[in-house]
């Protein structure tokens, strides 16, 4: 009997393996793998990322045969194709502007100006995701007072408690967006590229210096995508939940990565975001009674005329 369920168990594995098709997503320009590409089946109205060296294996268990399936990249065009049927490398077009010379524009002075999307540094709660989940969470930053310059960096915070003792710390993506003033919602990418961020203190700073970018004149969104990267970044922990009428379920919770510390409120001067993966679509985060919060975001710029 034994040998019979090893044997099963062998021959399920088999199966699986026939049936499974793995992509390798590569620059066509450079050749080089791209990180953590967005990949959605259209048909299932699902989102995944592929691995940190491109890959990523359809099954028959997050595809089917015949599914429209999109792969997007910062910076690149996206595939639109028909599930593959064999496992393959695909190679990713940059868009014509990836390939211009970065204009880089003089700036007379060395001061720095902070501009922020909070009144003051006080956290209200942090930003998470579900284990294995694809999130994506997005703060608009004002230029209220029409700061004129070139981003030297962007920070943003973990929460101190949930910092692991051991191990590393869940890497992000970040990318940076046009502020639509005609919908109020992100717009066009501001960056033609992803930011890829691996953490290892509470606060995170990233340079942008090397990048030239002048800010706009109304301000730019700052997104913060979690991607599923390994089972060792999800933290399992006990929490209870507290009922109205005073009773208690203790539950065990699975949640990945760390929180990103938020404001909300009247603290928050531009309103924050999230994007539905599922359906392609930004929308304004706010609470059941129409509290608006986002992640807490600094700009660090570099004044110029």
């Amino acid at each position: 009997m034994p040998v019979t369920r090893l044997f099963l168990v062998f021959i399920c594995q088999q199966v699986i393996a026939a049936n499974a098709q793995t992509i390798t997503i590569i620059s066509a320009h450079t050749n080089d793998p791209l990180p953590f590409a967005t990949i959605q089946n259209l048909r299932a109205l699902w989102a995944m990322v592929g691995s940190e060296k491109g890959a990523f294996t359809f099954t028959d268990v997050n595809s089917k045969s015949g599914d429209t399936i999109l792969i997007s990249f910062t910076g690149y065009l996206p595939i639109r194709m028909v599930k593959p049927e064999v496992t393959t490398t695909l190679k990713m077009e940059p868009l014509p502007e990836m390939l211009q010379p970065v204009e880089v524009l003089p700036c007379k002075g060395m001061e720095i100006e902070s501009i922020k999307n909070y009144y003051n540094g006080k956290s209200s709660f942090g930003l998470s995701s579900n284990a294995q989940a694809i999130a994506c969470w997005a703060a608009y930053i004002p230029n209220s007072s029409a700061t004129k310059g070139i981003l030297s960096s962007i920070q943003f915070w973990l929460s101190k408690n949930d910092l692991p003792k051991n191990g590393e710390i869940a890497p992000f993506r970040v990318r940076l967006f046009n502020y639509n003033k005609s919908t109020n919602l992100p717009g066009l990418p501001f960056l033609q590229k992803d930011i890829l961020v691996y953490p290892k203190a509470q606060k995170v700073v990233i340079d942008l210096s090397e990048e030239w970018l002048r800010l706009p004149e109304n301000g730019i969104v700052v997104a913060i995508d979690f991607f599923y990267a390994g089972e060792q970044f999800v933290k399992t922990y006990k929490t209870t939940f507290i009922h109205q009428d005073g009773s208690r379920t203790d539950t065990i919770m699975r949640r990945y990565g760390t929180n990103i510390e938020s404001v909300k409120g009247n603290d928050l001067k531009g309103n924050g975001f999230d994007y539905l993966y599922k359906i392609n679509e930004w929308r304004v985060l706010e609470d059941a009674n129409g509290q608006k919060w986002a992640p807490k975001i600094e700009l660090l710029v570099k004044l110029c005329e």
